[in-house]
């Protein structure tokens, strides 16, 4: 016979699933949840409820919201001509925390990893390639503000490939002979850079602080 209640046992399972969390961790999560006062689980089980119902995903970033679209991609004051892509909604609490961007976002949900089932057609890249090549589109630039590991560079290099036209030469890099950013096909010209490598490799930059978010935004370089 288990010595834990099922309701205990029900609740340390559903913190089993949490990102770092445990058996054990959820078990002692479940026992401290049921200690404490009545109202306070009622609220923490409100909490979960309207997480359910209210937060919809920006039909046109992708990033968590209370509204579609979001604050971010209503607010005319942002620069509609330069545009972060993110792996996950977290990076862009790091990014506006710093200060440094005030463009606009596109968040794909996850980077590129097939190991873990994470190919192109599971994360938002489809709809970025769509927005990024609409010739009425006014981006000029295309941030690629990935973590600096495996899967980030693999998802960067992805992107850059599918972004840029075909007549581009092997070796040239993501500049024309002139210096010229290369041209999105039958539009714009379009300059893609990356982060400067302010972020040590391996790192999360949903863990980076806003000093160094900032560095890495003002001196990013061609992708």
């Amino acid at each position: 016979m288990s010595l834990t209640p099922q309701s205990i046992h029900d609740v340390a399972s559903e913190f089993d699933g949490l990102p770092g969390v445990g058996p054990r961790a959820a078990l002692r999560y479940a026992y401290w949840l049921v200690t404490q006062p009545k109202d306070r689980i009622l609220r923490f089980a409100d909490a979960l409820k309207k997480l359910a119902a209210g937060v919809v995903r920006c039909a046109s970033c992708g990033l968590w919201s209370d509204a579609s679209p979001c604050g971010i991609c209503s607010d005319t004051r942002r620069d509609q001509t330069i545009l972060c892509v993110v792996a996950n909604p977290q990076d862009v609490r790091v990014i506006e925390d710093s200060g440094a961007f005030k463009g606009r976002y596109h968040v794909l949900g996850g980077t590129l990893d097939p190991v873990s089932g994470r190919t192109p057609d599971t994360l938002w890249i489809a709809p970025l390639l769509q927005k990024i090549k609409d010739p009425s589109s006014p981006i000029r630039e295309v941030i690629l503000a990935f973590d600096p590991d495996v899967p980030g560079d693999t998802t960067s290099l992805y992107l850059k490939k599918h972004l840029l036209t075909g007549n581009r030469e092997p070796g040239t890099g993501n500049a024309q002979s002139d210096g010229s950013p290369f041209p999105v096909p039958g539009s714009r010209p379009l300059r893609i850079t990356r982060l400067a490598r302010g972020l040590p490799n391996g790192s999360a930059l949903e863990y980076a602080d806003e000093m160094t978010v900032a560095d890495a935004l003002e001196h990013r370089r061609e992708s």
